[in-house]
Parts: structure tokens; sequence; C-alpha cells
């Protein structure tokens, strides 16, 4: 009897050793796979760092490159248009690790929001061109005096479809009307009555530049160029778009005195033939990382490059 129990005993203290070999064996095999995942994903976080640091800087060398070029187009060129060199899309270059590419455009070629603020004739003229901006891309005209409102300094909203804080601050979240001049065209998104499909069909043809800026007559779109005056037939817009890319137009005087205009009596306020204002967007594909840079360059009568506005997400 005495034995059964002591080999009974001995079998469960081996039975107890077997459960604690195999307990600590487990435990070090979940531990090493914890170990080698966090080893991954340590490699992995530092991998990304690298190559977003190797994509940043050659972000940058585009971004050089293209106040480069653009300086240098000042003084070779009293005039902006889409056949010039800078208007052409940098093609995907090989670099290290992978590849980069670009794309420069004048955003003067665009209408300008903040321009709806300004006083007397201008801001006159302006509204007028918008709401024929507004009718072309088939956008109820009541939306300017909604951004009217987000624009200018008072607090009285105007007819018919205006709103000011008394409207903003209901939403949720609370928020207040911006008074002064737009930074982004994104923020049409915080408008009343704006959604994304009105915001992705004015997106490709406004701008928010911080003074008033004429359009440029060789680089605006078609929409845009009908903007200038009633009964203007998109067919014979882009016969003028047609003619400006075999030869730009050297003056504003030649563009209007083209036969489409007679008898519209457009005004030449408020248009150009050069620009100062321009946005690059720029990707590099490093590894398995996609980065993007979105600069807009203000440029002087000299050449001179600053850079406005810098940013990893569109502008």
């Amino acid at each position: 009897m005495a034995a059964y129990t002591v080999n009974t005993m001995s079998q469960r203290n081996r039975g107890v050793a077997l459960l604690t070999v195999l307990l600590v064996v487990a435990l070090a095999t979940t531990t090493a796979v914890a170990m080698a995942s966090r080893q991954q994903l340590d490699i992995r976080r530092t991998e990304n760092t690298l190559y977003q640091g190797q994509a940043l800087m050659y972000l940058y060398g585009v971004e050089s490159w293209s106040q480069q070029f653009l300086a240098q187009d000042r003084r070779d060129n009293e005039i902006d248009h889409n056949g010039e060199d800078w208007a052409t899309r940098l093609p995907p270059l090989p670099v290290e690790g992978g590849q980069v590419q670009g794309l420069i455009e004048d955003l003067q070629g665009r209408f300008n929001l903040n321009s709806l603020n300004q006083p007397d004739d201008s801001g006159k003229l302006a509204r007028e061109r918008f709401e024929r901006l507004l009718k072309q891309l088939e956008i109820k005209t009541e939306i300017m005096s909604t951004i009217q409102d987000w624009l200018d300094a008072d607090i009285d909203p105007r007819f018919p479809a205006g709103a000011e804080d008394d409207h903003y601050l209901g939403q949720e979240p609370a928020y207040r009307t911006a008074n002064q001049n737009m930074l982004s065209p994104s923020e049409l998104l915080l408008l009343k009555d704006m959604n994304n499909e009105i915001y992705e069909k004015l997106r490709p043809h406004v701008n928010t530049l911080p003074e008033a800026t004429p359009i440029n007559i060789n680089t605006a779109s078609p929409e845009v160029l009908m903007s200038l005056a009633d009964d203007l037939s998109k067919t014979d817009i882009e016969s003028l778009i047609i003619k400006r890319e075999d030869k730009a137009y050297k003056s504003v005087e030649a563009f209007l005195a083209e036969d489409i205009f007679a008898g519209k009596n457009v005004s030449d306020t408020g248009l150009s033939v050069d620009s100062d204002y321009f946005l690059l967007v720029a990707q590099a594909d490093i590894g398995h990382l996609q980065q993007t840079l979105t600069s807009i360059f203000v440029r002087d009568d000299e050449g001179r490059i600053q850079i406005l506005v810098r940013s990893d997400n569109e502008i």
C-alpha cells in the first residue's frame, strides 16, 4: 500500500514538472514571438522614418528646382502661358529608392474668391464674373452671398442665402465666421449649404490668394473665361484656347479684340497675361512610402520667389 502511494505521488510530481516545463516553454515562445514582432514593428517604423526623410529631401529638391525655374522664366519672358516649360508636368524621374514627379500650375488661371470682398466697382465686377462662373458650373448663385458673409467684417446676413455667427454657432461643433479673407479653398466646406459635390465642382476653378489678383487669360480654364461676359458660347471660347495654345496673347487688348467679344463691352479690369502666384504639387515614391508636397509661390517683378504655403495635404 505504501509502495502504491509513493508511485502515485511520484507520477503526480512528474506530471507537475512536465506541466511546468510546458508552461515555461510556452511563455518563452510567446515572449520570443512578441519580441520578434516588436522588433519587426520597430524595424518597419525606422524604415518608414528613413523613407519619409528621404522622400522629403527629394521633394524639397523639386521645390527648389521649381523656384529657380520660375525665377528664370520671369527674367526671360514678359507673359505666362501653358506652353512654357514650367507648365510641363515633370514626368516620374528615377531617384535612389524610387521616383519623384511634379506639376506647376498658374493659380491666376483661377478665380480668386477673396476678390469678392473688394469694395466699389472692383468688387461689383468680381461678383458679376463669379455669378457667371457659378452658372457655368450649374451651381446655385445664392451661394455667393454665403461666401461674402464669410469674408466680410459685419455680422449681418445677406439676402437671400447669407449666414453669419447666428447660424454657425448652432452647428455641432459650433464655430464662427472667419470675417476675413479665406486662407484655403477648403474653407468652403465650412459654409452653410456647402457639400462635397459643390466643392468639387468649384475647386479646380478657384483660389484664395491673399490679395486681389487678375485672371491670366493665357492660362484660365474655359469656365473661367466664359465668366468674363454674358452669352459667350463654349465653342467660341474653346476656339480661343486653341488659338492661345498656338500663340499666347501678348496683351489683354489683343485678347479682347477677338470677334467673339464684339459688342460685349468686356472690361479689361482684373485681367492680365502674366502671373505672380503658382502652385506646385510634387510627389515622391520611395520604397513602399508615398509622400506629397504642395507649395504656393509668389514671384515679384525681379523674379524673386517666396514660399507662401507649404503642406503635405491639398491646399
